[in-house]
């Protein structure tokens, strides 16, 4: 038990950044609150992609 270390969760740091970085997008290219809340899905889409698929495969190395 002395040697079990607990490993840090920090894949939530992905998914404000990723939100803030869609609804912004979207703003500044339509103006449109439809198309803003479409940003923030799509950014949420990435930010998890990113964190199951790119990250993961970091670790495994």
């Amino acid at each position: 038990m002395a040697n079990h270390t607990e490993k840090n969760n920090t894949d939530a740091y992905y998914y404000i950044p990723a939100i803030l970085g869609g609804i912004l997008t979207a703003w500044v290219v339509t103006g449109s609150f439809g198309y803003i809340i479409l940003g923030a899905i799509l950014g949420l889409l990435s930010a998890g992609f990113f964190v199951n698929v790119v990250a993961k495969r970091d670790e495994e190395v």
